[in-house]
């Protein structure tokens, strides 16, 4: 059962209430009081006698929980507002509790975390952040000196709740966590604080955590229903798991575009925990898991002594467990590869990462194979573990520190004596592109410098200030070697996220391993800015150009035909200088006065990081004059991301991400159970993530029909099944079944191969090379027909019926980076990777993998904007 002793005994007590109530009149006074009752009984024992200093006393003038929310905890579920509340409260209240709000969310919630220890590490704490990063850096002597004497040095451990905004027992954990570290008066817990430095985090997705909340405690009843089909365990789409544009924040360490993400870096990387606590909820079916994962899907960059401290923690985690009569598992299903998540991101770094999964109630109360399980019941758990993790830093201080330091130095000496001194990466053409990467690299501490001169490698030239040079030789050389290397062979191929994240191949710019460091002054994204973004007017111009192969192009764009400034874009290129997709900005026949308009692109340029060129003329040396019929004028996109049920949401919410935040365009979210009776011809382009992968016949007719008259429909994943036959009238026929006598005999397997079997044939989060068609307007700005993407599963986009749709397709060897089995590379090879295809006036788009995966693969983001601005101008070829 899922339930300790004192549940079950509490769950007799409900029945008595239940009596009791019924009997009752039922006033609205009686109608509250019952509402409480089952939080009054069941949450009493959530800090139990397993924990140190639970029974003994607490320092009355430090509020408890129910004080400030007016109900027990696990009586209902935590607003995020409710949580940071209540740490203000014991900031004001506790010498041991300080807060400190680190950034704000999408929805403008505070992200806070309340840094909890004794007064006296209080007092030093700008001391221990600077011992702390003496003793770790590789480069200095102190760190390789093991017999520094530590034993005044507290370790830090971060205790991060509820990055699934759903899995809401991890939040709901943290005031009760938070008030014994704050207001208990034993020994035991004075001693843990002296010796450790807790950072607590009660919410690492408020945006999620909220949209649950209001979902599960608006369908609360006097009673809460254990029924797993009652409206309150079953989310309406979105569901809280994700943040504001639907991204998964535990998927974003790594990756940070999501401001929850650079927030908790800043965090990690100013305090360096030890240690690092990472509370989720799973299955309901299920009972809880804590690291370590499966043995053999261990990152093989992770030292071997990482998962020997896991195990060590673990021990713990058993123990606490066993004291409540709590069922648990371990060393399965989960793994530690991918380090972008909470639990593997400190791992390359000489810090310890654990997962903790709980089963969930996804609500107050549901039924489960194990028994029910409860808010409370999973409230206790999360809180026991919480204080295991802290019980086992503080008994493992020693080792922690020695691991830290030791883990650091190895990978610091593997990349001083390897063959690569420093990667370089150049700007592509795109010097906003490369800001942004080395951006990116900063949040990471990762120390980027200019090039000391020209560096040729491998017949590619990077020139000074339009390329950089990354040592790998530095106290985050592990983070170094992860984001760079291209690994294609795996001891495991079993994945539980993704096989491949190198970054430089996300972002589209060209690098190399250079075995000379090269290395000039440190160079800072901020420098590389400085050299784009301003705009100086031109007397004599007739026109202002803005090249395409910019990264704030289509934002720059977007902002300009807001503000109503008329715009033409190049179909093809004017000059040698200015490509495909050049946007024209014609100084004359404007609303605005010239230098109104110039104040305006000036203001553009500065915001979008772009530059304007002067056209002295519009009549041009070789390529289309500027009145040409090649340069038509853009129509302001009014862009609609079809959303709701059955829609996929990560792919939903990154489409929704860059046509909102990132290219700055009014977009629609028209929900699909109203696509029938909308008004499609309000918008210029509909755009679908990868839904269920059918279309009723009454969506088809007016989804085509809206195609024929002009739209442009973009379509991913299962979606883009049916677009390939939209406007066939066939094209609502389902697809041929083998016949039992084409079915081929298997062969005999052993059932214990049967997940190793399954991962054979997949892409499991793959980086794979297309060949662009660069005479295609879609392609415009891509100054090379060589483009990285992302690719996960095996779906082989259908062939167009036009000759002249195949805007990019898969080369014929197109592993770059990651596991793919052999088969699904055979079967992708030469085949369709993003097809275009004229429908009478519009455009059916069918991309084969996420142009915004995870909002980082800025190197296929270019092909979404042309898809915007270009698409509509795409006309029809021969039919073959």
């Amino acid at each position: 059962m899922l339930r300790s002793p004192s549940c079950v005994a509490a769950a007799v007590s409900l029945v008595l209430v239940a009596i009791a109530a019924s009997a009752a009149a039922q006033t609205p006074d009686r109608l509250d009081r019952d509402a409480m009752l089952w939080g009054e009984v069941l949450p009493g024992e959530i800090l139990h006698d397993g924990i140190p200093g639970a029974t003994e006393p607490h320092d009355a003038s430090v509020p408890r929980p129910e004080e400030i929310f007016g109900h027990s905890v696990g009586a209902w579920h935590l607003q995020p507002e409710a949580l940071v509340r209540y740490l203000e409260v014991l900031a004001r209240s506790s010498d041991r509790v300080t807060l400190e709000q680190i950034g704000r969310t999408h929805e403008q919630r505070p992200l806070v975390v309340a840094t909890i220890t004794s007064p006296r590490n209080h007092a030093r704490l700008d001391e221990i952040l600077r011992r702390q990063a003496e003793v770790s850096d590789p480069r200095r002597a102190s760190a390789n000196d093991l017999s520094d004497d530590l034993s005044d040095l507290p370790i830090v451990v971060y205790l991060a709740y509820g990055v699934h905004g759903n899995e809401a027992s991890a939040s709901n954990a943290a005031p009760v966590v938070a008030h014994h570290l704050a207001a208990s008066r034993s020994t035991a817990i004075e001693a843990l604080l002296e010796d450790v430095v807790v950072l607590l985090d009660p919410s690492l997705n408020p945006d999620g955590l909220g949209r649950f909340t209001t979902w599960v405690n608006a369908h609360r009843g006097v009673r809460p229903v254990a029924d797993p089909q009652h409206r309150e365990h079953r989310e309406g789409w979105p569901n809280g798991r994700t943040n504001h544009y639907l991204f998964d924040l535990n998927r974003d360490w790594l990756l940070a575009t999501q401001p929850e993400s650079r927030a908790r870096l800043e965090i990690f990387h100013r305090f360096r925990p030890h240690v690092v606590a990472d509370f989720h909820e799973m299955g309901t079916n299920s009972t809880f898991f804590f690291q370590p994962g499966v043995p053999s899907r261990r990152n093989p960059l992770t030292p071997r002594r990482n998962e020997d401290l896991t195990r060590e923690l673990a021990g713990f985690h058993a123990r606490a467990l066993d004291h409540i009569g709590s069922l648990y598992w371990s060393e399965e299903i989960f793994d530690d590869f991918y380090y972008g998540k909470g639990s593997t991101y400190p791992d390359v770094q000489g810090a310890i990462g654990i997962l903790f999964e709980q089963a969930s109630a996804r609500g107050h109360r549901q039924e489960s194979i194990n028994g029910e399980v409860t808010l409370p019941f999973a409230i206790r758990n999360q809180v026991t573990v919480s204080f295991s993790t802290l019980e086992g830093a503080q008994a493992l201080r020693s080792e922690l520190f020695a691991f830290r330091r030791q883990a650091l130095a190895d990978a610091f000496a593997t990349a001083r004596d390897g063959t690569t001194a420093a990667w370089i990466v150049g700007d592509d053409g795109d010097p906003g592109r490369l800001a942004d990467f080395v951006e990116l690299l900063a949040r990471h501490r990762i120390e980027v410098a200019a090039l000391q001169g020209p560096v040729d490698i491998d017949g590619r030239r990077f020139e000074p200030g339009r390329a950089v040079a990354v040592a790998t030789a530095q106290e985050q050389a592990g983070l170094v070697r992860t984001i760079f290397e291209q690994p294609t062979a795996f001891e495991d191929s079993t994945f539980y996220d993704v096989s491949a994240w190198t970054l430089p191949l996300a972002f589209g710019l060209p690098f190399a391993a250079s075995a000379d460091a090269v290395l000039g002054d440190p160079m800072s994204a901020e420098t590389l800015r400085n050299a784009i973004g301003v705009f100086e007017p031109t007397p004599d111009a007739v026109a202002y150009a803005l090249r395409w192969t910019a990264q704030g192009a289509p934002r720059a764009l977007a902002a300009l035909l807001q503000a109503g400034v008329s715009t033409r874009i190049a179909l093809r290129p004017p000059t040698a200088d200015l490509g495909m997709g050049t946007v024209i900005v014609p100084v004359a026949s404007q609303a605005l006065e010239r230098r109104q308009l110039e104040t305006l692109l000036s203001a553009v340029a500065a915001r979008a990081g772009v530059t304007f060129a002067p056209l002295a003329s519009g009549l041009t040396e070789s390529g289309i004059d500027l009145g040409s019929p090649g340069m038509p004028p853009i129509a302001p996109p009014t862009p609609a991301v079809i959303v709701g049920a059955g829609m996929t949401t990560y792919t939903t919410g990154e489409l929704w991400h860059a046509l909102d935040a990132l290219f700055g365009l009014e977009t629609t979210l028209l929900p699909r159970s109203r696509l029938a009776d909308s008004d499609l011809d309000r918008y210029s382009h509909l755009l679908f993530a990868g839904g269920r992968g059918a279309m009723r016949e009454t969506e088809h007719d007016v989804v085509a029909g809206w195609v024929r008259r002009g739209g442009v429909l973009v379509t991913l994943g299962a979606d883009a099944e049916w677009a390939a036959r939209l406007g066939e009238e066939d094209a609502g026929a389902g697809t041929m079944e083998p016949t039992a006598e084409d079915a081929e005999e298997p062969e005999r397997r052993p059932y214990s191969e049967r997940e190793r079997d399954a991962a054979q044939e997949r892409v499991a989060g793959t980086i794979l090379e297309v060949e662009l068609d660069l005479s295609h307007p879609l392609a415009a700005g891509y100054p090379s027909s060589a483009l990285p993407v992302f690719r996960r599963g095996r779906q082989v986009l259908a062939p167009p019926r036009d000759a002249y749709s195949v805007v990019a397709a898969y080369t014929e060897a197109p592993l770059l980076a990651g596991f793919a089995a052999p088969e699904a590379l055979e079967e992708l090879a030469g085949t369709p990777a993003l097809v275009a295809e004229p429908l009478g006036d519009g455009l059916v788009v069918r991309f084969g993998d996420a142009p915004n995966f995870r909002g980082i693969w800025h190197a296929t983001h270019r092909l979404l904007a042309n898809v915007i601005f270009l698409g509509p101008h795409v006309e029809p070829g021969l039919r073959r």
